[in-house]
């Protein structure tokens, strides 16, 4: 069962320098890391930002501009109007999601930014993008386990690697990480809540 920590619990002393060592360790094994890890007497905060691959966001870029050229010759044909324009305004709207989802691609890799943060028995997921974003807090007690997902996540459109098992919906959480990265965010989830008195099993997530 998994329990709550009281909320003015601090990280001790000791859970902090296991938290350093296991991610010196990481990084003197593995090298750089891409995701950097800060901790003060509150929690353990984890930034994690897109893999940054502006030649995959150039070239989407082109190819939007193509597509967006498509889409403005159709509103054409359909401020004509007749049985084309009415085809054409069913056609439209996959085409207009599909460039909707390449431009979020594109604005993600540019300026995406991923941030999760352990406290108090809760789990803190945010993500931002141009001043906008959302955030979910997972309480201790609604975990049920924290694992690296059988298939990969997408880094361009910020699916996450690590699934979390809760009460409620699944969160994928660490847009497309390495496998080492997310082996170090799926241990350093666990240490930060089992500092915090909350027991994250390593089971309890179903596969893909």
């Amino acid at each position: 069962m998994v329990v709550e920590a009281p909320p003015s619990q601090p990280f001790t002393a000791a859970r902090r320098a296991e938290i350093e060592r296991l991610v010196a360790d990481t990084r003197r094994l593995r090298g750089d890391l891409r995701i950097a890890v800060a901790q003060t007497d509150d929690g353990l905060g984890i930034l994690i930002p897109p893999m940054r691959n502006y030649f995959a966001a150039g070239f989407l870029a082109l190819w939007l501009c193509g597509w967006a050229a498509g889409e403005y010759f159709a509103l054409r044909e359909i401020v004509n109007g007749g049985i084309t324009g009415l085809f054409l305004l069913i056609w439209l709207v996959p085409w207009t999601l599909a460039g909707a989802a390449v431009l979020w691609a594109i604005l993600w890799q540019i300026f995406g930014i991923e941030r999760l943060f352990v406290t108090a028995g809760a789990l803190v997921r945010e993500w931002r993008l141009l001043g906008f974003g959302r955030r979910r807090v997972v309480l201790g007690d609604e975990i049920r386990g924290v694992a690296i997902a059988s298939g990969n996540g997408n880094d361009l459109v910020g699916i996450g690697t690590i699934k979390v098992a809760t009460t409620g919906r699944t969160m994928r959480i660490g847009s497309g990480l390495t496998r080492h990265d997310a082996e170090l965010v799926t241990e350093l989830i666990r240490q930060a809540a089992s500092g915090q008195g909350v027991a994250v099993p390593a089971d309890g997530v179903e596969e893909d």
